[in-house]
């Protein structure tokens, strides 16, 4: 596996307390690879919260805070729902009160076949979401709640919720995260997470284990993931992943494994 990527975002004053920020992001820049583009997206900010347009990536829920900062394989389509490519979105952010922000959303996936939870979307299906997030010292906290429209066939995403936290215990960060999604005909997705991280000077290590229990199959899929993260300057960082999960999702299903080696600079 080889890939390069480059992620552009451009911020402007636009006075008066508003704020805009554009992002725009190319893929598959290693030889012998068709160039595409990803994430797009618009956001205006003021006093009133925040507005972001654009078609964007959308990955599992759970992991921004179970993951704990742990330098690892993210295990989105590994275990965790597959992140979807080319979800159209407009989201709003309510100005945080006393550490709480609430946020709404509309998106929808065009013509993506795997749909924004790998094989439990419709295609083209709108889908609404609340949530609220928590910031306070060392403490982080995120829920929200998604609902399909009613038109998705059975065995498709009809709604969910999801729950994910993350504590700075000062030598290590830990976080858990879950997703319970019920489809179209009652069969059930159930996503688990929990991570670890730890600095040690100029290195980062942490682990993360995850779950899946899909009712509709009747399987249950399980995977863990270690990693190295070494500053090599204030910008620059040389991570090293390593994860293992089952092939399918059964029980006592064949293991799959992934090593990844990966530097990041940012300008």
């Amino acid at each position: 596996m080889d890939t390069a990527a480059i992620k552009l975002t451009v911020t402007e004053d636009l006075g008066g307390g508003l704020k805009a920020t554009g992002v725009i992001t190319a893929a598959g820049m290693a030889r012998g690879n068709a160039v595409t583009g990803e994430d797009m997206s618009l956001t205006v900010a003021g006093g009133f919260g925040s507005v972001l347009v654009g078609q964007i990536e959308i990955g599992s829920g759970i992991r921004g805070l179970a993951q704990a900062g742990a330098p690892v394989n993210n295990m989105e389509g590994e275990v965790l729902a597959a992140a979807s490519a080319g979800t159209d979105i407009v989201k709003y952010s309510a100005p945080a009160i006393n550490g709480i922000t609430f946020s709404g959303s509309l998106t929808e996936n065009k013509g993506i076949a795997t749909g924004l939870e790998a094989g439990a979307t419709n295609v083209g299906a709108s889908a609404y979401t609340v949530g609220a997030a928590y910031a306070n010292g060392p403490l982080n906290v995120s829920i929200d709640t998604t609902n399909w429209n009613s038109e998705a066939a059975t065995g498709k995403a009809d709604s969910r919720y999801r729950l994910s936290a993350n504590y700075n215990l000062g030598v290590a960060t830990v976080g858990a995260g879950m997703e319970n999604q019920k489809l179209v005909g009652g069969a059930t997705n159930k996503y688990s997470m929990i991570g670890v991280s730890a600095p040690f000077g100029a290195v980062t290590v942490g682990a993360a284990f995850v779950k899946n229990d899909t009712s509709a199959t009747a399987g249950t899929k399980t995977g863990s993931t270690f990693g190295a993260s070494y500053a090599l300057s204030k910008r620059t960082s040389l991570n090293a992943h390593y994860a293992t999960w089952e092939a399918a999702e059964a029980n006592g299903a064949a293991k799959n494994k992934k090593t990844t080696l990966l530097l990041a600079h940012s300008f």
